[in-house]
């Protein structure tokens, strides 16, 4: 039997990870209220787990994961078609799609993302990549990318093609997609278990959602294998983004 840590809301992730401890979500909170990680000397997600692994044993169940991919889509139908690809076949369709965008439109200047373009130069496949909080996905607190507003990727291209004028393309890319964030199951360890244990000590003590969120965010990368359909569990779509 697999449990699944849902990090949706609070109330999911404070539900889902009692689930998996096999306690009532108000005893795994007042655990978590005591606990005192020093930040100077502790990694305080492994801190964390160990204490309440010390207080209630660790858990006796596999663990599935849902996580959260942002991103902008002309047919948000096309996930349960196609699943969520990866990079090198991304490129492909999103360049499809700028193509007659970018109609009529003149370059201008250098590109102001080639540096970061040289960094991103590899032959491995990767992505798709997501989050693990909703919240990270819906509102890119911190230094967190909004992939609902415009996809990394799409900026990339506009500035190849268009240099200085890569904003032009970008707009015209925003007016003909629609945001949304889709949710999937992936089976994995207990690492973004810790996750969700930091992000709710956080929030026991004092820090908001969204900034905990922030704070103990971990990310996934499916390294160059798409995401199946059968692993989406919905898609949600955005209208003012």
């Amino acid at each position: 039997m697999s449990f699944l840590l849902n990090c949706s809301t609070f109330e999911t992730t404070e539900c889902s990870v009692a689930a998996i401890f096999g306690v009532e979500p108000i005893c795994l909170i007042k655990i978590l209220k005591a606990i005192n990680p020093n930040p100077a000397y502790d990694n305080p997600p492994d801190f964390i787990y160990q204490s309440v692994c010390n207080e209630l044993g660790e858990p006796k169940t596999e663990i599935d994961v849902v996580w959260f991919h942002g991103t902008r889509v002309v047919d948000k139908e096309s996930f349960n078609q196609f699943g969520i690809l990866p990079k090198s076949e991304m490129k492909q369709k999103i360049e499809s799609i700028l193509l007659p965008l970018a109609e009529g439109l003149e370059s201008n200047g250098e590109n102001p993302f080639s540096l970061s373009l040289c960094g991103k130069q590899t032959e491995a496949d990767e992505g798709p990549f997501a989050v693990l909080f909703k919240d990270v996905a819906i509102h890119s607190p911190g230094n967190h990318r909004s992939f609902i507003s415009v996809p990394e990727m799409v900026e990339d291209i506009a500035g190849t093609w268009l240099g200085g004028n890569f904003h032009l393309l970008v707009e015209k890319y925003k007016e003909a997609t629609t945001p949304c964030i889709v949710s999937f199951v992936s089976s994995i360890n207990t690492f973004p278990l810790r996750n969700a244990l930091w992000y709710l000590h956080l929030v026991a003590t004092g820090e908001s959602e969204i900034d905990a969120a922030s704070i103990a965010n971990t990310c996934f990368n499916s390294r160059g294998n798409r995401i199946s359909p059968e692993n989406i569990l919905g898609i949600e779509v955005f209208t003012h983004v």
